[in-house]
């Protein structure tokens, strides 16, 4: 049960890193804390506001470098008040990563037809290139691009205590191909719109283990029957209710590895479609709104889930018992094999987007920019997974959790909410030819409490940012930016003796229950987390 519940928490999970949306597109847009609606940018206006095609004259392109330095903590202890003579058969202060330290991770890329690939720097370089042209006389602008509206990973080592909610993991969405356009309706209202043709993918790898009541009460019996041996954890060769159950067959235990799992999900052609305008009636104020629509991925890939040899020898012998073929035949125990694989399906909403914004002109050198944006998170209200075959412990979560578990489907709610989010810039022009920028954008999160988790590492964060525009000369434009934004988030579990069954803890990392479908890798413990993002870009725009 618990081990496809962490398939299904795997793009939730995920779903933070489209939380960052704008982030690592346009430096220009960088600097000014992304409230770039009503002031074009350049040809990344193919994503901000196609309309601000229309400032760009002849024929241009533009070469974008996005340096970015990753670095998410996350730290497990006790609850101050656990105590450990009521721990009952799971006992937390048992759990071993309470002394493995932090978890660390590093940053993780996904690269079509190679998959993910961790990099053990914190540090990646993201490029993006544009093109556009402007017929002389017309009224048109056309442009190109290819840039990633979302983009995240991490990877973090075999040994981290953290690996039990993705050792490895990447969702990336890449737009290779935007015809676009700028219209000119007239001098002060202009009209844009762009069509986007991206690659979606979503990679994970992950160990998984089942900290769980009915485990710590397998684990107690194995001790009392004396399977192994305590000093050197050898079998004894005990077995003592022999032929009619064995449960000697592999040591496991609430804190032991049950397996490994790996999957692989990728849409090749997910299009979309922006719309923009644009009104700038007198010299001091403008005006700019964009849509971005939606995108329906059908995503398919592959998945196999590789056991250890102590959870595949445990089953194999039980179902050779009496009591073991009888039950494991009613409930679809996992019947003891090593390695299952097979094909996997799911669809992922990319949430439409608007946003809206103006840009106020003082004394010919100082600008305020202001924008205000909505994205439809609403559309998260659950992940339907769906599989080529009936999986073995499907059929066992099934019993608990009939309405969203069947032998082949996975259906998980998420509740996700949709959020307003709001920007800030400014700038000051310091001659004819530097332009110095700052800005700043409180992030709202759309995950819930009850869904927080490490592969989600991000709440409430503000983005800083600075920056400049440089007028190389009458053909060419230098922007740079540098940007920090952080989040700290304090998922406290729930207190032992807690009136409200679950007050504080999260149903994707540290609830402590004996019927959650969803996965709790952590349950009982207090997790704190740290997530810090640093940017740093530079970008190149000239006629040619």
């Amino acid at each position: 049960m618990r081990k496809l519940a962490l398939l299904a928490m795997m793009i939730p999970g995920l779903a933070n890193a489209e939380l960052l949306q704008n982030m690592f597109i346009d430096n220009k847009a960088m600097s000014l804390g992304n409230a770039v609606t009503a002031d074009p940018t350049g040809i990344m206006d193919i994503h901000f506001n196609p309309a601000g095609l229309t400032k760009l004259e002849g024929r241009q392109f533009q070469l974008q470098l996005h340096s970015i330095i990753l670095n998410s903590e996350a730290k497990f202890s006790l609850p101050d008040d656990y105590d450990e003579s009521e721990g009952g058969l799971l006992n937390i202060a048992e759990d071993p990563v309470l002394n493995e330290g932090k978890s660390r991770a590093n940053v993780a890329a996904y690269f079509p037809f190679v998959g993910t690939v961790g990099i053990p720097l914190p540090i990646v370089a993201l490029p993006t290139v544009g093109i556009s042209v402007k017929p002389p006389g017309s009224k048109f602008t056309f442009a190109n691009g290819l840039y990633a509206p979302m983009a995240a990973g991490f990877s973090k080592d075999d040994d981290d205590p953290g690996r039990y909610q993705a050792k490895e993991v990447a969702i990336q969405r890449l737009t290779y191909l935007s015809p676009s356009f700028g219209y000119k309706v007239t001098d002060e209202f202009s009209v844009g719109g762009s069509l986007l043709f991206s690659h979606q993918a979503v990679a994970l790898e992950q160990d998984i283990r089942a900290p769980n009541v009915l485990v710590g009460v397998l684990e107690e019996l194995q001790d009392a029957f004396g399977c192994f041996d305590q000093e050197t954890g050898e079998p004894t060769g005990n077995d003592p209710l022999a032929p009619f159950i064995t449960l000697c067959g592999g040591n496991v235990g609430p804190y032991d590895d049950v397996g490994t799992l790996n999957i692989e999900l990728t849409e090749s052609l997910s299009p979309s479609f922006n719309l923009g305008m644009l009104w700038e009636p007198n010299s001091w104020f403008k005006f700019g709104a964009v849509y971005q629509s939606e995108a329906k991925s059908r995503l398919k890939g592959d998945f196999d889930l590789q056991y250890t040899e102590d959870f595949s020898e445990f089953f194999a012998t039980f179902n050779s018992s009496i009591i073991g073929a009888i039950t494991g035949a009613i409930f679809s125990f996992p019947r003891g094999q090593s390695y299952e694989a097979g094909h996997v399906s799911a669809e992922l909403t990319y949430p439409q987007h608007f946003q809206a914004g103006v840009k106020f002109r003082y004394f010919d050198i100082f600008h305020l920019n202001l924008d205000a944006g909505w994205t439809d998170f609403d559309e998260w209200d659950s992940l339907d997974i769906k599989f080529d075959r009936n999986v073995s412990f499907l059929s066992t979560a099934q019993l608990m959790s009939p309405g969203i578990v069947s032998p082949n489907t996975l259906d998980m709610p998420l509740n996700f909410r949709s959020v307003w989010t709001y920007n800030i810039g400014m700038a000051m022009d310091l001659n004819s030819r530097i332009q110095l920028r700052a800005g700043i954008e409180p992030r709202k999160s759309s995950i819930p409490d009850d869904a927080r988790s490490l592969q989600a590492p991000i709440g409430f964060a503000r983005l800083y940012a600075v920056g400049l525009g440089y007028q190389w000369d009458l053909d060419t434009v230098i922007d740079l930016s540098m940007s920090f934004m952080k989040s700290v988030e304090h998922i406290k579990a729930d207190p032992q003796s807690s009136e409200d069954e679950y007050p504080n803890s999260s149903n994707s990392l540290n609830r402590n229950c004996i019927t959650c479908v969803v996965t709790n890798p952590y349950p009982g413990l207090d997790v704190d987390t740290k997530f810090t993002v640093g940017h740093a870009g530079i970008s190149f725009r000239t006629k040619f």
